[in-house]
């Protein structure tokens, strides 16, 4: 079907997928390849600069620990041989030494030439007086003291020691030993600075660097070597993944993505290719589901119109051309369309309160409308935007011929029923002319006319309740309103049906009327004594001998309550749901014999709804029946089968 066709049709996606893809790659300037090189080749060069600079520093600080030990062992050694020198400058006599200053060159040369230490020896007043550099020359004491970085508080503290031990202190090149010139059992000397050359450090630290800087750089490189196959490794199956799902997507069901390995890309290649299977078994099913709908929606006798945002038409059958709505009326509104304002009512209501029923005229031909909402109201639509009204899917059944058979047939019964009234008068009459001559008859010729007469007010009361239906269906059944007693009316309808309980041996019992006519209601007495008349003659019919039949009258704020309970045979419960349908008779049987029609029930349900009201039974097999008849206090003026006429 060429307009379901273009609204549910399976169509090639590639374009709209070519779309997609080029705007995502211009959002990402990076393919996934890229990124996980770059990734990876970030994660191992910064991995090596970490290692390389926790090792360098580990390295330079073992180092540099070592040579402060043995900075300290060689200053030891020295100090002891500068105290030996000053000891061999004694006097013999009298063991006093000389001046500092006479001896201080021959003590820093003495001390330095053997060791290969810087020396610096201050005298006992704080003052440099010889100095040597790692090479064993001389130096300049003040400057080299100067540029050896150490605080004067650090020289006076390590004369003034009484354990004659130096110490190690921080410099600006580095780490310089002081050591007190203690000499016998007098005052220090003086002080020794021994510095140890940092040349052979700094020099060893240099390689180091150079070697870790050249261990970072291969790592880098090797690890980017390595980063590009692993990068290119997963994606090529990420990539041949994609091109099988263009494909997929395209139509082409049979594609199959290659399985190369076993891990999780191997899992997503299957899982593809499983995909790929079973998007081709349910696509077939789906389309085959379509061509059926399809064939379907085309041969049906109803219209059917799918509408969308601005009530513009999104799908139709051939049949809607009876509306106006062709297969190509797509994209266009109903009003564009000219379709009939009945319709178009419809369609909006079922927008806002979800499905609305209508029956219309058009062009001499009655239809009857159904609507209804399939999606909420402002939803999104699969594209993206904002929906304007929700969508809504309209039947539409050409009833003209079946009205014309209901008008018939409702106008049939209504001309039998008046035709039938003047032959029934006329045999009434005749009927009454004979009883007169009563005991002139033999007791067989009277029997016959008691049947007769029994008979012929059978077939009164059918015509006059298929009269009641006819002016029912034709809606010229009206209501005359008033303010009136409900026990009034129950009691007028007992008294009607009392004789025949009576000769049945039934006790009627009726609620007894209270002062100022009991419960008043506006309602039609004429049409509710019909009711109950009904009721209570069916209770009567359907009792045994002996039974009782009790009507009740219970009110609340804004109804009045009619029950009429008896303790007949009862009712089956898969007979309650039909009960109230025209024609329906429980034991038909025992209709035949009581003279029952199967209309008394429908026409009472129809009185008490016009009345706004309802009825409704309950029934066990075996023990009786409760007819409920609930009537408002002040019925609805109007009603869609009848008029209402308020007398005052």
């Amino acid at each position: 079907m060429k307009t379901l066709g273009k609204r549910t049709g399976f169509r090639r996606k590639r374009p709209g997928w070519l779309k997609w893809s080029s705007e995502a790659g211009s959002s990402s300037t990076l393919g996934l390849k890229a990124r996980v090189f770059i990734a990876l080749v970030g994660i191992s060069s910064v991995a090596s600069l970490v290692i390389g600079l926790v090792l360098y520093y580990f390295a330079q600080t073992r180092l540099t620990e070592a040579e402060n030990n043995l900075l300290e062992q060689r200053s030891r050694t020295a100090n002891a041989g500068a105290i030996a020198f000053v000891e061999v400058q004694r006097n013999p006599e009298d063991q006093t030494l000389p001046a500092p200053d006479t001896y201080a060159e021959e003590l820093t040369q003495v001390v330095a030439d053997p060791t290969g230490l810087g020396v610096v020896y201050i005298g006992p007043g704080g003052r440099p007086l010889a100095a040597r550099d790692g090479l064993g020359d001389s130096a300049p004491p003040e400057q080299t003291l100067e540029s050896l970085g150490v605080n004067p508080t650090v020289i006076e503290a390590v004369q003034s020691s009484s354990s004659g031990e130096g110490r190690l202190v921080r410099g600006e090149e580095g780490y310089v030993a002081v050591w007190p010139l203690a000499v016998g059992d007098g005052a220090p000397q003086g002080v020794m600075v021994y510095d140890s050359p940092q040349d052979e450090l700094s020099q060893t630290l240099s390689y180091l660097r150079f070697g870790i800087v050249g261990a970072i750089l291969t790592s880098v490189a090797l690890g980017s070597l390595a980063s590009y196959v692993m990068a290119r490794q997963i994606t090529r199956p990420l990539t041949e993944t994609r091109d099988a799902a263009i494909r997929i997507a395209s139509g082409d069901y049979n594609t199959s993505v290659p399985v190369t390995s076993r891990d999780e890309l191997g899992e997503v290649a299957r899982a593809v290719n499983y995909m790929s299977e079973e998007i081709e078994h349910y696509v077939g099913e789906i389309q085959e589901q379509k061509r059926r709908l399809e064939a379907v929606l085309e041969a049906t006798p109803e219209a059917l119109i799918a509408t969308g945002r601005d009530e513009r038409v999104t799908m139709s059958n051939p049949a809607a051309g009876m509306l106006g709505v062709s297969g190509d009326s797509q994209g266009q509104t109903l009003d564009d369309l000219g379709v009939n304002g009945d319709l178009i009512s419809c369609v909006r209501r079922a927008a806002s309160e979800g499905f609305a029923v209508r029956e219309f005229e058009e062009k001499g031909k009655i239809y009857w409308a159904y609507a209804a909402r399939m999606r909420p109201e402002a939803e999104k639509t699969s594209d993206g935007h904002q929906d304007d009204g929700p969508e809504i899917i309209l039947a539409v059944r050409d009833i003209t011929e079946h009205r014309s058979l209901e008008r018939s047939k409702t106008a049939f019964v209504s001309d039998v029923s008046h035709e039938l009234r003047t032959p029934l008068a006329t045999i009434q009459s005749a009927v009454g002319l004979l009883e007169r001559a009563g005991e002139r008859l033999d007791p067989l010729e009277h029997r016959a006319l008691e049947l007769a007469e029994g008979e012929l007010v059978r077939i009164r009361n059918m015509v006059e309740e298929l009269l009641t239906l006819a002016q029912m269906d034709s809606w010229r059944y009206s209501l005359r309103l008033d303010s009136n007693s409900v026990e009034r009316i129950i009691e007028n309808a007992r008294r009607s049906v009392a004789a025949k309980a009576e000769r049945f041996g039934i006790e009627l019992v009726s609620p007894e009327r209270g002062d100022g006519g009991g419960l008043q209601i506006i309602c039609d007495a004429e049409k509710l004594y019909q009711v109950f008349l009904n009721l209570i003659d069916n209770a009567v019919k359907y009792s045994e001998s002996g039974a009782r039949v009790e009507v009740v009258a219970t009110e609340d704020p804004t109804s009045v309550t009619v029950s009429v309970r008896d303790t007949g045979p009862g009712i089956p419960p898969e007979d309650l749901p039909h009960l109230f349908e025209r024609f329906y008779r429980v034991d038909k049987n025992r209709s035949r014999a009581t003279g029952g029609s199967g209309l008394g029930l429908a026409i009472s349900k129809q009185i008490v709804e016009m009345h706004g009201g309802e009825i409704s039974v309950r029934s066990t097999p075996g023990e009786g029946s409760t007819f409920a008849v609930r009537l408002p206090k002040n019925p609805p003026t109007t009603t869609s089968s009848s008029q209402v006429v308020h007398e005052k």
